[in-house]
């Protein structure tokens, strides 16, 4: 194994070549079927279709930019300032359909950020996700104002009311297991009439 900028090789001495990075695959819109250009935002490698404005982040990259809020400083500082493409505003919408991973060619699925956010993206798990025009800024926008923390407590309480209609059910099945009764001295009768029946069967 060598490290990066090493000149010689640690075990046997010989002179390194310099390393070069990876040329990063040819990939294809899902929309438009051109092939995606590399842009770089905040430190990070991403697709764009100079066609839609669509783009593409793999998993690890939209993690980030989810993380960091300087990344997400740079995604919005490149969607103010860089002229967008023209939009014919008396087209037609889009039609929802299932469109393919660009790596895998698998149909992603469509689903909503952070189950709240409105923002409906194209997602491959295992490869990455793919953004509409505007969408990643949309998604930027929604976590700064504190979107992802009011999805965590959207989660929790959705948590809590299903703990407690588990809880709830379980204390009917009980009740019905004793012979249906509410009051505690009928649900302790009711279960001391359980023991010695069961104590009846086991001697």
């Amino acid at each position: 194994m060598m490290f990066i900028g090493s000149r010689n090789c640690p075990h046997c001495g010989t002179v390194a070549s310099p390393a070069t990075p990876l040329a990063l695959s040819a990939l294809k819109c899902p929309r438009c079927k051109v092939e995606l250009s590399s842009i770089t935002i905040g430190g990070e490698s991403i697709r764009e279709c100079q066609k839609c404005s669509g783009l593409w982040l793999e998993v690890a990259a939209f993690e980030r930019i989810c993380a960091s809020r300087e990344q997400q400083s740079a995604v919005l500082g490149v969607a103010s300032t860089v002229p967008g493409h023209a939009v014919n505003l008396s087209a037609e919408p889009i039609q929802v359909s299932y469109i393919p991973c660009p790596q895998c060619g698998q149909l992603m699925n469509r689903m909503n950020f952070a189950h709240c956010s409105g923002v409906i993206v194209d997602v491959c798990r295992g490869h990455g996700t793919w953004f509409d025009a505007s969408e990643l800024r949309e998604i930027v926008e929604f976590i700064r104002a504190g979107g992802l923390e009011l999805s965590r407590q959207k989660e929790k309480r959705a948590i809590e009311l299903e703990r407690q209609e588990l809880e709830r059910d379980r204390l009917i099945a009980t009740r019905v297991m004793i012979g249906g009764s509410s009051s505690d001295d009928e649900r302790i009768g009711g279960l001391s009439a359980a023991r010695g029946l069961l104590k009846f069967l086991i001697e």
